[in-house]
């Protein structure tokens, strides 16, 4: 076998070398979406797969961004929101909470059958939340209600707001449970 010689490389190209190679590391870097929210909306998409499981674009914003999210134009991108409305899913909503740059949640038209998800509530951007025409029960906190900055639709559902775990009563459940307290009670006087 042949002996090969290399040549060592000069003394003065090691600095510009060391900087092509962390412009290199820095630019396989950018033009990728933010890797907090691409966990999160796999998340999402194992939990939907009408969504598009089986879809062969790992990164849901570039160079096209899914069909149901939408993105922002910074170079790595952040999902602001996402239109599932309409998309015939059905299940449990996953917690995608970490998407901290979502101003859109719409999962309108759907069967989601669950309690209301609470961490819907901590989303610092959120302009608009719809979950209208599901078949979500239970409580809303009452900080969703009295923000004003969000659009919220929830109609088509059994919520209520409230910070309890239970809703309060509303005035026609409060007659009837009044008037079956006076039945009872002139039953019970009739029967004495």
């Amino acid at each position: 076998m042949k002996n090969t010689k290399i040549n060592p490389v000069p003394v003065q190209f090691i600095p510009v070398l060391s900087f092509l190679l962390l412009l290199l590391s820095v630019t396989a870097q950018k033009n990728a979406t933010n890797p907090i929210d691409v966990a999160a909306v796999t998340l999402v998409r194992s939990a939907f797969p009408a969504l598009g499981l089986n879809s062969t674009l790992a990164d849901p914003c570039l160079p096209t961004p899914y069909s149901w999210v939408t993105c922002n134009s910074d170079d790595n991108p952040r999902i602001i929101a996402l239109n599932c409305g309409n998309k015939n899913l059905s299940g449990v909503l996953v917690d995608f909470s970490s998407m901290d740059a979502l101003e859109i949640i719409d999962f309108s038209n759907n069967n989601l059958t669950q309690g209301f998800p609470d961490f819907l509530s901590k989303f610092p951007k959120l302009k608009e939340l719809n979950l209208a025409h599901n078949n979500l029960s239970g409580t809303v906190p009452l900080s969703l209600e009295n923000n004003k900055n969000l659009k919220l639709t929830l109609t088509g559902n059994q919520l209520c707001f409230s910070d309890d775990d239970v809703c309060p009563l509303s005035l026609k459940e409060k007659l009837k449970t009044i008037a079956f307290v006076i039945v009872m009670a002139a039953c019970i006087i009739i029967l004495l």
